[in-house]
């Protein structure tokens, strides 16, 4: 029962109790002249009051069993509602614990994903590395179609699978295992004609091969584009040619290599010979080249005589040495005029005035000696002045090419720098020459200077022991 019916069944009894108090508040007459009605008013009064009392006992009685319901009924719900708050609240913590775990799980995913990236990354970079060394690789004309593994690899148009980097590891080390190889192998090359001709090569690493063929041989560079070899086009030293044949043959343990597969080679052939730099050294060049030649004419005639000169002159002195000692004063003359040498010359002019005063003697051997280092000497200014004028002549080249370019740039500006090379050219050029020149001759000057000093010494050094011997008067002939 609500609370409503229960305040409403309160005033009815409220009521009924006032009506009864009213009646008993009435004047006597009244009762008197109607007691009987009253009477049974009273009794009718006392049973309803009775009746309404127990109505409202029982009222009351259901009221508080309602209300004990009620009361029961909201325990019951306070303790299901505190039973869902309690759901709740563990609902919201799992909740808050799935959007953590959530986060992490996002967190490991970006990391993995990550990390992923990164190991696409890497085996991407490693396998276009890879391609370029192979499109560079000699053992690709062997085996044509290699790099087709590697475009899944580079493309990543996946994830790249454990399978496909295996793969890519085998190639990676059959690489490095056939660069340290060689090997002889028959197959198809495009030769000088640009016609495809079958023979056998031989492979040095990856970097290098060589054909040989009617007794020819020369190198073979790799086409990447038609996965072939090509004869190298263009002309190589004929120096690399011999070692390379003799190589295959069998006859020499080395050759010459080219680790960039072609590209030393190419900028070998590229650079001027020794022909073109004379020529860009410009009028210069001639006459640093006439004096390099009569200079170089002059070193070989200069050896000659000085090294004839020095031995003949060692010789002579040991002979005369021994001869002065024993006093064979005519053996030593007619020994002396027989020799060519100049101390040959000088000793037969001392030997001739012993006879003389000691300073008679001293005078004519000075004479002698003065007189005789003039075909020594031969040449040796000569040498000295071209090794001056040599790197003048290439200063002067310095300074006609650097007027040549400055004229080049009033003229054209700098627009173009290969208006600029000639006189550049011109410039270092001739300077590199003059000083290629003038250096060796300065140094074979010098080297033929200290020859000729050393048998001038001689000379001087077996004067004096004439003399000391005349002084001694040892076996002089009277």
């Amino acid at each position: 029962m609500s609370k409503r019916k229960i305040i409403i069944t309160l005033l009815l009894l409220v009521l009924v109790a006032m009506n009864v108090h009213a009646q008993d508040l009435r004047p006597a007459d009244n009762a008197t002249a109607s007691a009987a009605p009253i009477d049974k008013a009273q009794e009718k009064a006392d049973a309803d009051a009775k009746k309404a009392r127990e109505e409202a006992l029982a009222k009351e009685a259901e009221i508080l069993i309602e209300q004990n319901q009620i009361q029961a009924e909201l325990s019951r719900r306070e303790a299901l509602k505190k039973e869902k708050e309690q759901a709740v609240a563990a609902l919201r913590a799992r909740c808050e614990q799935n959007e953590k775990t959530i986060d992490e799980l996002k967190k490991r995913v970006a990391e993995q994903k990550s990390e992923g990236d990164e190991v696409a990354g890497t085996v991407r970079g490693i396998a276009q590395d890879l391609g370029i060394a192979l499109s560079q690789s000699m053992v690709s004309g062997e085996q044509p179609g290699r790099k087709k593994l590697l475009e899944p690899l580079i493309s990543q148009t996946e994830f790249p699978s454990i399978e496909l980097i295996r793969q890519m590891g085998d190639l990676l080390f059959d690489e490095i295992k056939r660069n340290g190889t060689i090997k002889r192998s028959t197959v198809t090359y495009i030769d000088a004609a640009g016609k495809e001709t079958k023979g056998e090569i031989t492979r040095i690493g990856t970097f290098n091969a060589l054909w040989h063929k009617d007794g020819k041989t020369g190198y073979l560079e790799y086409i990447p584009a038609r996965e072939t070899f090509a004869q190298f086009g263009i002309p190589m030293p004929g120096a690399m040619l011999r070692e390379a044949a003799r190589f295959v043959a069998g006859t020499s343990q080395g050759m010459y290599i080219d680790v960039s597969s072609g590209g030393a080679f190419r900028q070998l052939s590229d650079m001027p010979g020794w022909w073109d730099q004379l020529k860009s050294g410009g009028a210069l060049m001639w006459p640093i080249c006439i004096f390099a030649a009569v200079a170089l004419l002059m070193i070989m005639e200069r050896l000659w005589v000085l090294t004839r000169e020095s031995r003949e002159t060692k010789k002579l002195a040991e002979q005369v040495s021994t001869i002065l000692q024993e006093g064979r004063w005519d053996h030593a003359l007619t020994l002396c005029r027989n020799s060519a040498t100049c101390l040959g010359r000088v000793l037969a002019a001392g030997l001739a005035h012993r006879h003389e005063k000691v300073e008679v003697l001293e005078s004519v051997l000075e004479e002698s000696i003065q007189g005789n280092l003039r075909p020594l000497d031969k040449n040796m200014g000569a040498l000295q002045l071209i090794a001056v004028v040599e790197p003048l002549l290439g200063l002067l080249g310095t300074v006609t090419g650097m007027i040549t370019t400055f004229q080049m740039l009033t003229i054209y500006g700098t627009g173009d720098p290969r208006m600029m090379s000639g006189g550049i050219s011109e410039a270092l050029v001739t300077t590199e020459y003059g000083l290629i020149a003038s250096i060796p001759i300065i140094l074979a000057h010098g080297w033929l200077q200290g020859r000729i000093d050393r048998i001038v010494t001689t000379i001087e050094e077996k004067s004096m022991m004439l003399v000391n011997t005349v002084k001694k008067g040892v076996g002089a002939a009277r």
